[in-house]
């Protein structure tokens, strides 16, 4: 019953029922049509989300050449996204342009900055904004102040408030720019803390800029705290090495006056020992306890055995093959074993060499740092038609002051000669040796500007263990110029003259053969000498030098052009200039930059390829 009457109700063709079926249809028309719009709506906006709005916008910025490379890397254009009208993406940035330019040319010195941006057509696709900066603004006057002990009477004071005010960076006439500013903050604490005063630190400071007259006030105010004084040494770290080995470099008392150079030193010659990876130096700054501060030292130690394997080529001694062993802590007494054996085509040699503990020497009242050491050499050579069997024993002491270093010591050497097409030879020598190396360079590693000079001497004599009495002098300079930001000039060049009646009775190593990748590089390694049979030996005179351009053409490569000249000989008569020029190519590593090398010869008018390390050695 309920079935059939709902059947007749929709159903049924009464009048009554004819206006809510109409509605019904009515509605149903309408959510259709509302859904068909969506759905198209959608599909449009699917479509436009398919393809990008446009291009982004192309900028051009009309300002000083300071400021215009920072608007280009800190304002970028904008570039609509997928579906976005340009307009919706402009409207924030020129905002931002309008509010980030006159904080940018602040931060430059020019606080009356004023900015346009103009669109050159209604499709918005490029702007122009121009900035007028205005005048700089200069700093007009510098009040430096001071308080605690830095503050009170005294002629020492008074001459370290001037030297202060003196390292001041920012002086009046400077443009006053926020980065400079925040940076000559830095530095007046640093250059207040190096000396007395450890806790020393910046109490206040103003910059008070008149835009109109563009002029800045500076107002900064050093509060030095208390004198600090150095007491103990604290060692923190060690486990495998003996406290003496960093005893031995200490040169601190108690009751010395704080000083960040003293502190650095310290810590230099324990960083340049083979014992440790890193190492700090410093006190506890605390102005309420500055008398005889406890110097810390903390340390890291490295393993105290290695061994190493090694394959390589060199264009002086052919492929090569080496064993090393190192031991940093050889009788438990921070002894430094350094031994290899090392097998090459053309040279076989094998040596260990023990450093003692290092120690300091008085010298012109400073402390100077040293370190001992005696070793022993066996090596078999084959150069040139020479070969040379050879066996050496030395003791030398090593200072090593930050710039010059110096060696001096004892060596005896026993060599036997074997030259082709003539008699063997036996030589002896017990030489007293001195070796001085003065360094000027910005980088050890990969030098741009300065200077490297080492100079030798060695002396023998035949009333005590050597077969001729002879003085061996050898001086080598080394020197590098800027050219511009990517060009670089080397200069080289080496002299050497071994008194004596004659080259005969004198060990090879005391006397001189020229060529090689770090010589005459159109000839082959210690291929320039005296004759002897078929073989190439030693003679008492040498000299070479080198000139080299080399352009980088990024950060890795560079190509050089070079001309070397050099000859060794037994007599000055009979030295020639053997001119070779060639070309080349550099390769920055973390050792030096590698350099490979093609040079030709004049005489004998031949190719010759050769690579080495250029480093300031």
């Amino acid at each position: 019953m309920p079935s059939s009457a709902w059947k007749s109700a929709s159903s049924g063709s009464s009048s009554r029922n004819y206006p809510a079926t109409q509605a019904v249809l009515g509605c149903v028309r309408m959510l259709a049509a509302a859904w068909i719009a969506c759905a198209a709506s959608g599909l449009a906006f699917a479509q436009d989300a398919s393809r990008p709005e446009g291009p982004p916008l192309a900028v051009t910025w009309q300002a000083p050449a300071p400021l215009k490379r920072l608007y280009e890397e800190f304002l970028k254009p904008p570039t609509p996204e997928a579906g976005e009208r340009r307009a919706a993406s402009l409207r924030p940035w020129v905002r931002e342009v309008r509010k980030k330019v006159p904080e940018i040319a602040a931060s430059q010195g020019y606080f009356s900055a004023t900015v346009e941006v103009e669109f050159d057509s209604n499709a918005r696709e490029h702007a122009t904004v121009t900035v007028t900066p205005g005048p700089i603004t200069t700093v007009e006057a510098v009040d430096l102040e001071f308080a605690g002990d830095l503050a009170g009477d005294g002629a020492e004071r008074e001459k370290r408030r001037a030297e202060l005010k003196r390292k001041w960076a920012m002086q009046p006439g400077a443009a006053f720019k926020s980065a400079d500013w925040e940076t000559a903050k830095t530095r007046i604490v640093d250059d207040l803390t190096e000396v007395d005063y450890a806790a020393g630190s910046l109490k206040a400071s103003e910059a008070t800029v008149d835009a109109e007259a563009s002029r800045a006030r500076l107002k900064v105010v050093l509060d030095s705290g208390p004198r600090f004084t150095m007491g103990d040494v604290q060692i923190y770290g060690l486990k495998r090495y003996s406290e003496a080995v960093v005893r031995r470099v200490v040169d601190i008392h108690r009751g010395d006056r704080f000083s960040m150079d003293t502190l650095g030193e310290l810590q230099r010659r324990l960083q340049t020992g083979p014992w440790f990876s890193t190492v700090l130096v410093d006190v506890r700054r605390d102005p309420h306890q500055p008398d005889d501060v406890p110097v810390q030292v903390t340390v890291t130690e490295r393993r105290a055995k290695d061994v190493g394997l090694s394959v390589g080529y060199g264009t002086d001694d052919g492929a090569r093959a080496e064993a090393a062993y190192r031991d940093r802590d050889l009788f438990d007494r921070g002894y430094d074993l350094q031994s290899s054996i090392r097998a090459a085509q053309y040279r076989q040699i094998g040596y260990a060499d023990v450093y003692m503990a290092p120690g300091l020497t008085p010298f012109r009242g400073k402390s100077i740092p040293f370190r001992d050491s005696v070793g022993v050499l066996v090596e078999h050579s084959t150069i040139e038609k020479l070969a040379i069997s050879r066996f050496a024993v030395a003791g030398y002491r090593h200072f090593t002051p930050e710039k010059l270093e110096t060696r001096v010591g004892l060596s005896y050497q026993i060599e036997r000669d074997y030259p082709e097409g003539a008699q063997p030879v036996i030589t002896r020598a017990l030489a007293p040796i001195a070796a001085f190396t003065l360094r000027r360079v910005d980088n050890l590693y990969d030098p741009r500007r300065g200077g490297v000079l080492n100079v030798q001497f060695a002396a023998g004599t035949k009333s005590l263990l050597s077969t001729q009495d002879f003085f061996k002098t050898y001086a080598q300079y080394q020197h590098w110029i800027p050219a511009g930001a990517d060009n670089q000039i080397l200069l080289r060049g080496e002299i050497g003259r071994t008194y004596a009646p004659s080259r005969e009775g004198i060990p090879e190593d005391f006397l001189f053969r020229a060529g090689g990748s770090r010589s005459n590089r159109g000839y082959a390694f210690q291929s320039l000498g005296v004759t002897k049979g078929d073989a190439t030996v030693g003679g008492r005179y040498m000299l070479t030098a080198s000139a080299e351009f080399v352009h980088w053409l990024n950060e890795r490569w560079g190509a050089a052009v070079f001309t070397d000249i050099g000859d060794a000989t037994d007599s000055p008569k009979d030295w020639k200039g053997n001119p070779s020029y060639g070309v080349g190519a550099r390769f920055r590593t973390p050792a030096g930059p590698l350099a490979l090398d093609l040079a030709y010869a004049q005489d004998p008018r031949k190719f010759r390829l050769s690579f080495s390390v250029n480093i300031a050695f």
